[in-house]
């Protein structure tokens, strides 16, 4: 009887610490354990007995890359604690800012963590030695997504002006202008991005899984919408009737179902679940062979890729329907419950908090890496169970490339510390 075990003590090109155990016996798989052990953060702590005017800039501290989403999260969250309306201009200019958002963290993820397992690269610096202008047109995509965020956010990681009830900066036409007119600069280099990525040969393995995004009628929703999944949708205010957390004594990450299952969150449960793709995004995906609804894993990559040109274009258009901005602020109950639900890069991000004379009295916070971890276990099992008569180089390799396309962001996740 052969056995043997194989293991990755820290798994490279993600953010933050995560390992995999692979137990096989007789070329079967036995068992699969993705852990987490990054350090515990305690955000939801020491958010308690807190003003509400602090808890989005204290949540957008959980992570450098998804900043931005937590901040707006956490926005909506008290704001509809509170009873605050802001106003449409200040909800489009938050959804300006999630598309800037979407598309830094995504193209950081698709050049710098993803693409070096797919052109025979250690990392993005060896890469950079073969293919200097590839990479720098990475980096020239990615100063020109901060830039857009830091114009409407004061800076582009941690932005300072989202606020309940408001925004603090002035937007004016030649802001609104400016954003458009740089968006229209990067939007070739987000096409070109596309076609290197549609064009990849990613690992054909497929898992039928359920699948959780917001979802709305002819769009791929960020800011707003239902919670959506391949059976039905339901008001965010509902999540804890369908999500329930567990914890895991490998892992410092929370694992949940949704309904009973295991689910994915991300870019291809958007768009497996929305068929509001732009027609320009569409075009690219049939040029190269794509169609969504789709089982296969590491179309991931793909799906981000094709969002980025979507994001783009819906961020040009929503410019031409803006007005100019005032720095205003709405006030409005001291109590309340709130609950919301936006995309961030990753996928599904849930805020809850109970606020009482101002302050926090309850906060939940459900990332989209800690709702991917069970899945992302479950599809690295039925995928190493088809090829676990391979060497453990290639076992090693193929489980990689899975773990690095849903975009862990390993900070976000961990809510969990193990005691004795």
């Amino acid at each position: 009887m052969a056995e043997r075990t194989i293991k990755i003590d820290e798994i490279t090109k993600i953010e933050g610490h995560a390992n995999l155990t692979i137990s096989i016996e007789d070329d079967k798989v036995k068992d699969v354990r993705f852990g987490v052990h990054e350090g515990s953060r305690y955000f939801e702590s020491f958010m308690l007995n807190r003003s509400y005017k602090y808890l989005p800039d204290l949540s957008g501290r959980i992570c450098g890359i998804c900043t931005v989403a937590h901040e707006i999260a956490s926005v909506l969250a008290v704001e509809r604690a509170l009873g605050i309306d802001p106003g449409r201009e200040v909800h489009n200019i938050r959804k300006l800012m999630l598309y800037s958002s979407h598309l830094q963290s995504h193209v950081l993820h698709l050049f710098f963590l993803a693409l070096p397992d797919y052109v025979n690269a250690e990392s993005a610096i060896a890469l950079a030695s073969r293919e200097p202008e590839l990479v720098k047109k990475a980096f020239e995509i990615k100063e020109a997504t901060n830039y857009l965020t830091a114009l409407l956010g004061g800076r582009a990681v941690q932005p300072c002006t989202i606020v309940p009830g408001g925004h603090t900066k002035r937007i004016t036409r030649e802001t609104l202008n400016n954003y458009k007119k740089r968006m229209k600069e990067l939007y070739p280099k987000l096409v070109e991005t596309a076609e290197l990525f549609l064009s990849l040969d990613y690992p054909a393995y497929e898992r039928d899984c359920e699948y959780v995004a917001l979802v709305a009628p002819n769009e791929i929703p960020l800011y707003n919408g239902e919670i959506g999944c391949t059976t039905g949708s339901y008001p965010p205010e509902e999540y804890g009737e369908h999500l329930v957390e567990e914890v895991i004594p490998y892992s410092s990450a929370k694992r949940s179902l949704f309904n009973g299952r295991d689910y994915m969150v991300g870019a291809l449960a958007r768009l497996n679940l929305n068929s509001g793709l732009r027609d320009e995004a569409k075009e690219l995906a049939a040029r190269y062979g794509y169609k969504f609804p789709s089982h296969r894993v590491a179309w991931i990559n793909a799906a981000q890729a094709l969002e980025n040109v979507h994001f783009a274009l819906k961020a040009m258009e929503l410019v031409d329907e803006m007005s100019e901005y005032e720095p205003s602020r709405k006030e409005g109950k001291e109590d309340g419950e709130g609950v919301s639900a936006i995309e961030a890069p990753r996928g599904l991000l849930i805020h809850h908090y109970r606020i009482k004379k101002g302050k926090a009295t309850y906060v939940n916070i459900i990332t989209p890496t800690a709702m991917n971890t069970e899945n992302i276990e479950r599809t690295l099992r039925g995928y190493i169970s088809e090829i676990a008569d391979k060497d453990d180089a290639f076992i090693k390799m193929e489980a990689e490339k899975i773990i690095r396309a849903y975009d862990p962001c390993i900070s976000c996740s961990v809510h969990v510390v193990n005691t004795k």
